[in-house]
């Protein structure tokens, strides 16, 4: 991590020595983002048999084998700085927030629990139960942009690559009886890249619009599991580990009846990827050039 303030550090003293500050462009835009490959994308939840009933439990593979994302949306920021006249070749900072799961609805039914009767014997009896589950990202990075057709000031492909910095959340939360909620929340911090292109309509020297598709590889660098005994992944826990690299963890999480026993588990090795199709709006920073006005001749 030390290197990075170094790497800002170059990106910024670049941006300062050869950009074309007259023609830079502010890129504010929403889209829709789309989970891919089968260690992202999957459904958390899942139907449990629990003696002659049915009930509704977590899937054992979340976690463990994907992160039960679905398609979400997507917000995002973007700095272009133009390195010459033409602005053919730009260097790129930007933020996003991503939240995936944004049109899956909460989920109902019944879950088993553990009760000593009257008689004190141990008993199971079925309780109501609501699930919601959402994961976000927050991201921030830098890159470089080739726009190849950008002088001719109207209508532009544009083709870039970025390091982006990512910040991955991730909230599951059990409600009974409608009454109280109990949450599983884990986090980490992750680098990867991003691909985006698009193509720019210019229409006019302050406004434009952009609409684009943007690749991301989220978690490149840094993947990590927790497998000690005090980081399992267990109901109220509120600084849970993302637990993408391979190995071993400890869970309470996947019985058809809730229970506090931590039963170990091994992950797999996942890749948080996704697509987004956006459109955005361009801010043209022109700086008027400055006209010296002449004396009247006499």
């Amino acid at each position: 991590m030390k290197y990075l303030k170094y790497l800002f550090f170059l990106f910024f003293v670049t941006s300062v020595s050869f950009s074309q500050f007259d023609k830079t462009i502010i890129q504010v835009g929403i889209g829709i983002i789309e989970p891919f490959g089968n260690t992202a994308k999957g459904t958390y939840y899942t139907n449990l048999p629990l003696g002659q009933t049915t009930v509704l439990g977590i899937d054992s593979n979340f976690m463990r084998n994907n992160y039960g994302l679905k398609t979400g949306l997507s917000f995002f920021g973007k700095a272009k700085f133009n390195f010459d006249k033409y602005a053919i070749t730009r260097g790129t900072l930007f933020a996003a927030f991503n939240t995936f799961n944004t049109f899956e609805p909460s989920k109902s039914g019944n879950i088993g629990v553990t009760v000593i009767n009257i008689n004190n014997q141990y008993d199971t009896v079925l309780t109501s139960v609501n699930y919601s589950y959402t994961f976000n990202s927050f991201s921030f990075g830098l890159g470089f942009e080739l726009a190849p057709t950008a002088f001719t000031s109207k209508v532009s492909p544009y083709f870039g690559a970025n390091i982006s910095f990512n910040a991955f959340n991730g909230k599951l939360s059990r409600t009974e009886n409608r009454v109280d909620s109990v949450t599983l929340s884990f986090s980490d911090f992750r680098i990867g890249v991003d691909f985006d292109a698009g193509i720019e309509f210019k229409i006019n020297n302050k406004f434009g619009l952009s609409l684009g598709v943007k690749y991301d590889l989220g978690n490149l660098l840094l993947k990590n599991t927790n497998g000690g005994i005090a980081d399992a992944i267990e109901w109220g826990k509120s600084n849970g580990s993302l637990n993408d690299g391979e190995g071993t963890f400890y869970s309470t999480i996947y019985e058809p009846v809730l229970t506090s026993t931590r039963r170990e588990v091994r992950s797999k090795k996942k890749d948080i990827n996704w697509g987004t199709i956006y459109v955005a709006a361009n801010i043209y920073l022109n700086t008027p050039k400055k006209t010296t006005k002449k004396a009247p001749k006499k």
